[in-house]
Order: C-alpha cells, then sequence, then structure tokens
C-alpha cells in the first residue's frame, strides 16, 4: 500500500522524546508539550525555522566562528556564500524522516472543528493526523487563493495557475507541528 506523502514528515535534529525548555512560555512557537519533538511535514519545510536551529540547538549543529554570523566582526566582509554551504553540508547530516499514520496524534496550528480537537495548549491544536491532513489541503487552498489577490495597490489579479504551489507568496512557518509521543 502506497503511503500518502502527507503522512511524511522532516526532522532536523534528533528524533527521540526531548524535554522541551520553553514549555511554559506564552509565545506561537512555544512547545504544546513538556516532552517531544518538532517536525515539518515534507511538503512544508519552512527552511526559515531550521535556520534557527544553530541557536536553539547548538550542540547539534556548531557552527566555527568564522562562518558565524554571531561573532563577525563590522567592517569586515563575512563569506556568506561559505556559511550558507557549511550549513547545507551540517543539515544533511542531521536530517531525519519518518511517516506516520493517520491514528496518530499531533499538534499544530491549523484550523480544524471543534469536535476533532483532542487538546489545545495557547495556539496549539491536537488531532489525528487524519483530522490535520483535512485541515492542512484546506490552508494550502485558501493561502494560494490568497495569493491570487492583487498585491501592494496593484490592479493585477493572478489566475491559481500563476501562484506559487502549495502556500501562494506566504510563509509556511504555521506548517510547524510537534510531537509528544514516539510515532515512528
Amino acid at each position: 500500500m502506497k503511503t500518502d506523502i502527507d503522512n511524511t514528515f522532516i526532522r532536523y535534529g534528533k528524533i527521540h522524546l526531548t524535554k522541551q525548555e520553553g514549555y511554559g512560555e506564552d509565545t506561537y512557537h512555544a512547545p504544546p508539550a513538556p516532552i517531544g519533538f518538532y517536525a515539518m511535514p515534507i511538503r512544508f519545510q519552512e527552511m526559515f525555522l531550521v535556520s534557527s536551529i544553530s541557536k536553539t540547538q547548538p550542540k547539534i549543529i556548531a557552527i566555527p566562528k568564522k562562518l558565524n554570523p554571531d561573532y563577525r566582526v563590522e567592517g569586515e566582509d563575512f563569506d556568506w556564500e561559505k556559511h550558507s554551504e557549511v550549513l547545507k553540508k551540517r543539515w544533511k547530516k542531521i536530517i531525519h524522516k519518518f511517516t506516520v499514520k493517520n491514528e496518530n496524534e499531533i499538534w499544530h496550528h491549523l484550523n480544524v472543528k471543534q469536535h476533532f480537537i483532542l487538546d489545545k495548549h495557547n495556539d496549539w491544536v491536537k488531532t489525528t493526523i487524519r483530522n490535520w491532513k483535512i485541515a492542512l489541503v484546506k490552508e494550502s487552498l485558501r493561502l494560494r487563493v490568497e495569493s491570487m489577490k492583487p498585491m501592494f495597490g496593484g490592479d493585477y489579479k493572478m489566475s491559481l495557475a500563476e501562484v506559487r504551489p502549495k502556500t501562494g507568496w506566504y510563509s509556511k512557518d504555521h506548517f510547524e507541528v510537534f510531537f509528544d509521543s514516539k510515532v515512528y
């Protein structure tokens, strides 16, 4: 039986349940449970979030000081190309791809019908993968349709075929997910 692509996730970093230091904070990306791990749907990876790994998990992806923008000397040229090259190589070493079942539970930021919600914490809701996938398709289409509208006060309205696939012109950081039980 073929696996649905939306049952496949990517995790950069260790893929086991981990105590979450940010639990209890009242921010959008703060973990919804005291133990677990973050991941992203394979089709909706947000590299903006991945790029913060060197700060959030410095032991996993340590960058030499000369290639770390936090240690650059003002007035000196910084080799952004070399920095990106090193990051990409290190990301390849810590990337984990895994597949889950529709019955598994998942924390996410997407809108679902109230009766599908198993638990709630700040902006996070917990549902089954099956119900999350319904919300994922709806959100993807909503963002693409929203991207068809004229931008910056212009008159030109795009067709759906012209809009970037998956999310249109919008960020994908709200597609991050969190697992608080072993799913692999």
